[in-house]
């Protein structure tokens, strides 16, 4: 018999530190030990302590603690007022209390009176009375999202403050529908997320192992809440499973484990890895022992039944059917429609001779020496007790979209095939938008929730845009735990606005308000980006409690003036385009994001009155770095200095010496009005200041 153990069997993290704490109180054996109740749910491991000198006492009945006691609480943990007794009484204590549960405690605690405290999971759990007792003003525990519904009449609304928390042991499946139900009742609840991520992983593993077993044992105690939930997820998946308390226990189901060929091991958040190994060597040791006479003898004289359920030895595999030994005087025959749903699959492929098989019988021919078998029955039913346990917890399936189904009004949905089930996909929960063809769907393999169930005629509803929208949520929730500020992305622009883009970063979107989009003037964000484009972010400001996230995009790197210091330096002869004229003057842009003005008075060596008459928007200059002020950010530029520069370097022709002389004192006359228009020059100097050269 093959044998495997759940990887995430036995103590958690929690438990293994409170088992941790005593065993070195223990060896060190300087005072007398009492816990709070059991150190954690186990029998046998309790009993074991008490063995070694541990005396459990009552929480709720503490005094009378001798001098030099020491005093552990347990890893549920305790109420506040015990606490307080246990320091009051000036005893020593070792606060054992899992930290899961601890930061619950932190957070109820941190409430102020004003916020009302809610908590889902079982009242009269150590844990959630732990819990609850810190919560400074009203407080409530729920059961159930039932019993949610049940406590507010119909359309009550409350906009007062307040949480929701959960105990960490509580079933995924039904806190979704608590998280939903406070929703409705008290919109501003800030809803805590405190199921253990390891309780969630032990009954994930649970359920994939047990429905490909025969026999899954649970080992565990009886008391435990974690055990039960582990015992019912593989009772629903598997067609043998026990819960036991220790390896003896095995002994009254020595019939199933011999009958088994393959068995799953599962334990309890509290169970030693002592006690899961004993169970391990216990059960390989009864599936070695050997049949009595009796048990040999009545095997000889078996019978099967219609619809009994038998393994068998794979005879001959051929195209249509395979023979199967069941042990008995009839030939098992198990035909091609009866293994598989699909065309083309190789037999031979699937099974060899001497393979165990198992089967349903089913018509039973006397005179042939044959019985009809099945294999698709007993896959319709594993897979079937798989889509009832994924409806309670919550887990998402994957199937194959088989075909689509249409009606009078057109697309009614799609079924997908999970193993043999079918399962019926609402076109309003495909994903698809209304009114949109489904044939794409078709033939791909997606992943759905389900929804709706009808146990007793064997359909399952369910949904794909339910499943990846919890995905996403997940998703989301994932990244507002790890991200921070100045986390830096690669975004894809999703949507252009007036006021900015909206930038995909995969789970989420991330707000860049125009003003981050560029270091220069914009109008409109899509000066900068189009929808689609692919840019690099960074988280400016992070609210995960109301899902905002502000983005930067300008960093020391792209800013234009940094660029520019490098590059560039006042002297510099430079290309610039014309992006704006004003009355004093015109900006030209030298590179993207950076402009500078050149003044009326820098436009051409000659006076000039309207900048426009000069130089249009679009034109091409080649302009003098005049000015650079970093710290006002303005840049001045000049095409006059250019211009005299030319000049001065240009030789003057010769001209004959007789005309050279004879004007010289015109040439000298109009030196007054060659220095008039230096004050018109001058005068519009103090305008220079007024715009903001970019």
């Amino acid at each position: 018999m093959e044998i495997t153990v759940s990887p995430h069997s036995g103590f958690c993290f929690g438990v293994k530190r409170a088992v941790d704490m005593i065993e070195k109180s223990i060896i060190r054996g300087d005072k007398k030990i009492y816990c709070l109740g059991e150190l954690i749910h186990n029998p046998a491991f309790n009993r074991s302590l008490k063995e070694r000198g541990v005396e459990f006492i009552d929480p709720e009945d503490i005094g009378g603690l001798p001098d030099g006691a020491l005093v552990f609480i347990r890893t549920h943990g305790v109420p506040k007022e015990v606490v307080d007794a246990i320091s009051a009484s000036g005893a020593d204590f070792v606060d054992a209390t899992c930290p899961y549960v601890k930061k619950i405690h932190e957070l109820v605690a941190a409430q102020p009176p004003e916020v009302k405290v809610f908590l889902v999971g079982d009242k009269d759990h150590p844990e959630v009375r732990g819990i609850i007792s810190r919560a400074k003003g009203e407080k409530r525990v729920f059961a159930d999202s039932g019993e949610m519904i049940a406590a507010f009449p119909a359309g009550f609304s409350d906009g007062s403050e307040c949480i929701l928390a959960v105990q960490t042991t509580y079933s995924n499946s039904e806190w979704l529908k608590c998280r939903k139900v406070i929703k409705r009742f008290f919109p501003n609840c800030k809803v805590y997320d405190t199921i253990c991520n390891v309780t969630g992983n032990r009954q994930k593993a649970v359920l994939e192992l047990a429905s490909g077993s025969d026999l899954t044992v649970v080992v565990g105690g009886r008391n435990s809440s974690n055990t039960a939930k582990l015992y019912s997820i593989a009772s629903s998946v598997c067609r043998d499973a026990v819960m036991i308390e220790s390896a003896e226990e095995l002994l009254k189901y020595s019939d199933v484990i011999r009958r088994a060929k393959k068995s799953a091991i599962a334990a309890g958040a509290s169970t030693p890895g002592g006690i899961i190994q004993e169970v391990y060597n216990k059960m390989a040791d009864i599936a070695k022992e050997e049949l009595s006479f009796a048990e040999m003898l009545d095997q000889s004289f078996k019978t099967l039944n219609t619809g009994e359920r038998v393994t068998g030895v794979v005879l001959a595999v051929n195209p249509a059917e395979i023979k199967v030994d069941l042990g008995t005087k009839h030939t098992g025959i198990l035909p091609y429609d009866e293994i598989t749903s699909e065309s083309g699959v190789d037999l031979s492929q699937l099974y060899k001779v001497g393979d165990e098989i198992e089967v349903i019988c089913g018509k039973f021919s006397d005179s042939d020496g044959t019985v009809l078998l099945s294999r698709k029955k007993i896959d319709a039913e594993k897979y079937w007790n798989a889509i009832v346990a994924a409806a309670e917890s919550g887990e998402h399936l994957t199937g194959t979209v088989k075909e689509v189904v249409k009606n009078e009004k057109g697309f009614a949905g799609v079924i997908v095939l999970y193993g043999p089930n079918r399962v019926f996909i609402p076109a309003s929960q495909t994903g698809i938008p209304k009114g949109e063809d489904l044939e794409p769907l078709k033939g791909q393999t997606v992943e759905f929730r389900i929804i709706d169930i009808n146990d007793a005629r064997k359909r399952a509803v369910g949904s794909i845009k339910s499943s990846a929208r919890a995905a996403r949520k997940a998703a989301e929730e994932e990244f507002y735990a790890n991200a921070k500020v100045g986390d830096k992305f690669e975004g894809k622009v999703r949507a252009l606005m007036s006021y900015g883009a909206f930038i995909n970063l995969g789970p989420v979107d991330g707000m860049l308000h125009i003003s981050e989009l560029s270091w220069g003037r914009l109008k409109k964000p899509s000066e900068v980006f189009a929808e689609g484009d692919i840019v690099n972010v960074y988280i400016k400001e992070i609210d995960p409690e109301r899902k905002r996230i502000s983005l930067g995009y300008k960093t020391e790197e792209n800013d234009p003036w940094n660029i520019f210091a490098k590059n560039y330096k006042v002297g510099d002869v430079v290309e610039a385009t014309i992006v704006s004229i004003m009355p004093f003057g015109a900006f030209a842009e030298i590179f993207t994001d950076l402009d500078g003005l050149i003044h009326i008075s820098q436009l051409a060596d000659h006076p000039v009155k309207n900048p426009a008459d000069e130089v249009k928007v679009g034109d091409k200059v080649t302009v003098k770095i005049t000015a650079a002020d970093f710290e006002r950010r303005r840049l001045s530029l000049s095409i006059r200095a250019l211009l005299e520069s030319d000049k001065e370097e240009s030789p003057a022709e010769e001209a004959p010496a007789e005309e050279t002389k004879a004007p010289a004192e015109e040439t000298e006359a109009p030196a007054e009005k060659a220095e008039a228009p230096a004050e018109e020059a001058e005068a519009p100097a103090e305008e220079t200041e007024a715009p903001a050269a970019e």
